[in-house]
């Protein structure tokens, strides 16, 4: 398209003159400023020579392009090389007219898209045709090396920081592990010299049966998270047919494993009761055991579900990277748990009273001085509902904290000196502060946990769809499988180090044993089990390892004084 400018009437004019002919312009719909000219009035142009007038070069390709119907018969290139009078389109096409029009002498070109700048000469015409089809052409750079370069950085940085976060890691686990349990060599005391024959009878075959009801639980509930697992994307499908939103389906989804979970185990749970009322460890009715594992699985629901909740909240908010604050987020959700658990979880279960028996409760206030610990009162907690065994706890922190005795710790197969003793030793998690170092070694785990969860559920789709939710509960129950023997160890580790601030701060070595002797004997607890079980599944010490540590007590007193 030629399109106008300030010199142009004057050419026309000049054109018209010379051949005593008239060429109307007209301006085409729509199209400002567009010029209609006569076909031969160009081609004249080119001998006004005599005129001041810029010549035009008009190139014309004799071919029709192709796909133009047989309308377009040649291409028109029209070129001002001495000038910018004109600005000329390259390459635009000199349409033919169709049958009826062909009597007309007057017709309009095409109009462009775009305008292109008109060429600096004649010279550069073939140039710059061939310069514009080079621009065109597809051509491949070989960045290689320079996308190497930019992944081995990105390499090389999550080298660090994993090399950085393992470090870390390792100064807080080392921190952590630390205790004034001295270095002991303990005997291997055989339970036979503190138990008869047929109380290890007993022992071990309830023993037998508990430990298979356990193992059978850990079989269950991995059998029935990789079925949901399986089946995600139809449930996940069928929920949301009912719930909008992705956070809701989810949500559903976990309450609903939560509850096929409680279903499941509920078999195992019951003979597991059996069990224990049959060898005299319970004395609860199934109606009272049916209502507290109503109460465990309203408790379960509600933890699942605030956790589906904020970790799918998290993922459609962060994406990939949504573990870097959902490992801290749990783990601080741990800690408000844990620490609630015995003012807010446990209540559900028994009610608590102050220890009617003032002396002895006094007498634990001044064990609780000794150990630095701040007490507000001592409580006795109907535990004989659900159990013949006997323990103790501290509950609360702060001005909250409170030591809670077992009811079945006064039941009279207890003397006060080893009523005394368990006392110590629970005042001793306090004083050596075991609460929020096991703390601590949660947040160690889970948040590597957390970030391998993530990793695993990316191939679903990541945690914002709802159908990774039951394989997230799945790989969570993996991780804490696997993650167990770790916080077992960690656990049995502070264990001894309260038997130990208890052996010291009572000084009473003998209370000690007989102790130990009655737990055992009072929960059927099995005095020196399985290594490989207890390696992977006891919280606390053997009994015999507790009884060798009083013993190496006794020893290095004597030896001291």
């Amino acid at each position: 398209m030629a399109v106008p400018d300030e010199e142009d009437a004057s050419l026309r004019g000049r054109k018209r003159g010379e051949r005593g002919k008239r060429s109307e312009d007209v301006l085409p719909d729509r199209v400002p400023r567009a010029c209609v000219v006569q076909r031969h009035v160009v081609l004249h142009g080119l001998r006004l020579e005599g005129l001041e007038v810029p010549a035009w070069l008009v190139l014309q390709n004799g071919r029709r392009p192709a796909g133009t119907c047989g309308r377009v018969r040649r291409e028109v290139v029209e070129v001002e090389p001495t000038e910018d009078a004109e600005v000329v389109v390259s390459y635009q096409a000199d349409i033919g007219a169709f049958r009826d029009e062909r009597a007309a002498a007057i017709r309009a070109r095409p109009v462009a898209h775009q305008i292109a700048k008109a060429p600096d000469g004649v010279g550069r015409v073939v140039g710059d045709r061939i310069q514009d089809s080079i621009q065109r052409m597809q051509i491949s750079v070989n960045v290689r090396d320079d996308g190497d370069a930019h992944r081995s950085r990105a390499t090389l940085a999550k080298r660090g920081a994993f090399l950085l976060a393992a470090a870390v890691w390792i100064v807080s686990g080392a921190l952590l592990w630390r205790t004034e349990v001295p270095s002991l060599q303990l005997a291997e005391l055989n339970p036979q010299s503190f138990f008869a024959s047929e109380q290890l009878a007993r022992i071990a075959d309830y023993r037998r049966v508990t430990r298979a009801l356990f193992l059978g639980s850990l079989v269950v509930q991995g059998a029935v998270l990789a079925v949901f697992a399986w089946k995600a994307a139809g449930l996940a499908e069928a929920v949301s047919s009912f719930f909008r939103g992705r956070i809701p389906t989810g949500v559903v989804l976990g309450a609903f494993v939560a509850l096929a979970l409680w279903l499941a185990l509920l078999p195992l749970s019951g003979v597991s009761h059996w069990w224990r009322r049959r060898y005299g460890l319970s004395r609860q009715g199934y109606d009272g055991w049916l209502r507290d594992e109503a109460v465990s699985l309203a408790v379960q629901v509600v933890l699942v579900t605030l956790a589906v909740a904020a970790f799918m909240a998290l993922a459609t908010w962060l994406g990939r990277s949504w573990w870097l604050a959902g490992g801290p987020a749990l783990a601080l959700a741990g800690t408000v748990y844990l620490l609630a658990y015995p003012l807010v979880v446990q209540p559900l279960f028994n009610r608590s009273e102050p220890l009617p028996d003032r002396e002895l409760a006094a007498k634990i206030e001044v064990l609780a001085r000794e150990e630095g610990v701040t007490v507000k009162s001592v409580e006795v907690t109907d535990a004989s509902r659900q159990t013949t065994a006997a323990n103790a706890y501290v509950a609360g922190i702060g001005p909250t904290r409170r030591v809670v005795l077992f009811d079945t710790l006064l039941d009279g197969r207890f003397t006060q000196p080893e009523i005394l003793s368990v006392s110590a030793h629970e005042l001793a998690h306090v004083g050596r502060r075991h609460l929020w170092k096991g703390l601590g070694w949660f947040a160690l785990i889970v948040i590597p946990c957390v970030a391998i969860l993530a990793r695993v559920t990316e191939r679903g789709g990541g945690l914002a769809e709802p159908a990774a939710v039951p394989l997230a509960l799945a790989v969570a129950f993996a991780l804490f499988v696997v993650t167990l023997p770790l916080s077992n160890v960690v656990s049995r580790r502070y264990e001894a180090e309260a038997d130990w601030i208890a052996l010291r701060t009572t000084d009473d070595p003998a209370s000690f044993v007989q102790l130990e002797r009655k737990l055992v004997l009072s929960g059927l607890a099995d005095p020196a089990p399985p290594g490989w079980f207890s390696f992977a599944f006891a919280t606390h010490p053997s009994a015999m390892k507790r009884i060798a540590m009083a013993e190496a007590f006794r020893y290095r007193s004597r030896a001291g004084s």
